[in-house]
């Protein structure tokens, strides 16, 4: 077992430089290595001479434990600060203890590889309640993915550009984000549902408990798989749509609607959609194959051989 030295300050023949730099040093904690995550979090009301549950006398201090692997844990300090590093990929649980009782839990999915993980949690009573989270890209911070386009949620060459590639979210944005297929530079609408590509960039902060990728560079690396085809030039992922036709198929959340020389529109209908004609309102399960509506709504690319619209707005024309 090695015994950690304390820290001794040497001050003859040492420069004042020197000396400065002995004392930062000493003690300081090492880089965190890549991959590694890291979790800072500060507590509200978790005062070490706060009283105990009988209110008899002064309560011990609060530990933080890794459900999932009790040997990462941690004692909060005076000021409620704790840091916990080495945290599982993919999720894991805080468990929140004092004096050997159990004050809380919170849990975290969606965990990966080099983040940064800062929490605000107030401690009342027995109760532990997450206050606010933040997570950010630390140490080699730099995400490299491979694989397939499996969906087009926006490609704008305008503005910013969404897409999963390989089950991650990954954001293009113009003057940040290049697109090449071998030395040819190419646009974000030529980056499609099946084609084979190669992403580096880096972790955005993560929003609503997921995380995307910022892009700087996207290659293109092969054919577009044989089934979609390329899309036609009225179904450009996130162009506005107005779609009029007959309902030719009706399905739990979405109606296809065909509209003449442009053929069939997949259109996605929520419980939030208006549905009406004139004054009278409709829901979705009364809409019938046949009757005609006009469609308004968002583009979201091609599945299969019909043109995805994210509608917005669905108005029935006669029944």
């Amino acid at each position: 077992m090695s015994i950690r030295q304390p820290c001794r300050r040497v001050a003859i023949g040492v420069s004042a430089v020197l000396l400065g730099l002995l004392v930062v040093h000493c003690g300081q904690s090492p880089t965190a290595p890549s991959g590694e995550i890291v979790l800072r979090g500060s507590l509200l009301g978790s005062s070490a001479t706060a009283l105990s549950a009988t209110g008899s006398q002064s309560a011990g201090p609060i530990t933080v434990t890794v459900e999932e692997n009790p040997a990462i844990t941690t004692t909060v300090a005076a000021d409620g600060s704790f840091t916990l590093r080495g945290l599982p990929e993919g999720g894991f649980t805080l468990v929140f203890t004092r004096d050997g009782v159990v004050l809380g839990r919170l849990t975290f999915t969606s965990v990966n590889a080099n983040q940064e993980i800062t929490i605000v949690v107030r401690v009342s009573g027995d109760t532990v309640v997450l206050v606010n989270e933040q997570r950010t890209g630390i140490g080699h911070g730099d995400m490299e993915i491979e694989g397939l386009v499996e969906a087009v949620l926006v490609a704008d060459p305008a503005g910013e550009s969404r897409f999963t590639i390989a089950g991650k979210t990954v954001v293009a944005r113009p003057g940040q984000t290049s697109v090449r297929e071998g030395n040819t530079v190419r646009s974000v609408l030529d980056v499609t549902v099946g084609r084979r590509v190669h992403v580096k960039g880096v972790w955005l902060e993560a929003q609503g408990g997921s995380q995307a990728v910022l892009a700087h560079e996207i290659k293109l690396q092969g054919d577009a798989s044989p089934s979609p085809s390329p899309a036609p030039s009225h179904c450009t992922a996130g162009a506005k749509a107005e779609v009029e036709g007959l309902i030719t198929a009706k399905g739990a959340s979405d109606i296809t609607v065909n509209q003449q020389a442009k053929g069939d529109y997949l259109c996605q209908v929520s419980g939030s959609t208006p549905i009406r004609k004139g004054n009278t309102s409709y829901t979705l399960a009364e809409l019938q194959v046949g009757w005609r509506v006009h469609v308004k709504g968002t583009i979201l690319g091609m599945a299969g051989s019909a043109c995805r619209v994210n509608a917005d707005e669905v108005k029935v024309q006669n029944n």
